[in-house]
């Protein structure tokens, strides 16, 4: 990998590891958290594999669901979260990307626990998918929907929470469509990048 590429992934791993607090005032869809605390976190730790190409560098979107092939997004949290005890909820938010197709189809995504340890710029080539392992859980996304969307990942955060030394982060996978798929940005290149949401009271 050029030593810019590389270079890259270092600023933005720095730009995007934060993690903060804020006073809840329930999400759209979840408006049993009025008295909880949310946290937020970006990646320290993210990277994108497809079957359809390489991808020696952070591509500025990933495709689900798509005819092109599966694809594979990996994200590595902040363990801080660990120390707020185990959480109500989780989920992992998902920006969809601007002026990406759209596709009519809802997509299914699963998202795993990583079980091994893993750096972005090894992850070059699809077999070069680290270990996963349960828990799991799956989601419908929706290219035409208009704003984010989000996967409930609380049991992969609650495992996360009880076993500090096996969290290697969270691995969301789209199998092979038939048309677009649902496009989301990775934050790399303008939109947002994927964060994780918890709640606990």
């Amino acid at each position: 990998m050029r030593r810019s590429s590389l270079n890259t992934l270092r600023i933005l791993s720095g730009l995007i590891g934060g993690l903060w607090l804020t006073a809840c005032s329930a999400p759209p869809r979840a408006t049993a958290f009025v008295a909880t605390t949310r946290l937020v976190s970006l990646p320290i730790r993210i990277a994108a594999l497809s079957q359809a190409e390489d991808a020696p560098t952070l591509p500025a979107q990933i495709s689900f669901g798509s005819a092109h092939g599966r694809s594979a997004l990996y994200l590595r949290f902040s363990t801080e979260l660990a120390a707020h005890g185990l959480p109500l909820k989780a989920f992992i938010a998902l920006s969809p990307r601007e002026n990406a197709p759209v596709d009519t189809a809802p997509t299914t995504v699963e998202a795993w626990r990583v079980s091994a340890a893993w750096q972005a710029e090894q992850l070059v080539t699809w077999s070069d998918k680290p270990q996963l392992a349960p828990p799991y859980a799956r989601a419908k996304l929706e290219s035409s929907a208009p704003g984010e969307q989000r996967i409930d990942v609380t049991e992969l955060v609650r495992f996360a929470a009880q076993n500090p030394d096996l969290d290697f982060g969270i691995a969301l996978l789209g199998c092979t469509g038939s048309g677009h798929g649902a496009t989301f940005a990775t934050g790399i290149s303008g939109g947002s990048a994927p964060r994780l949401e918890v709640y606990v009271r």
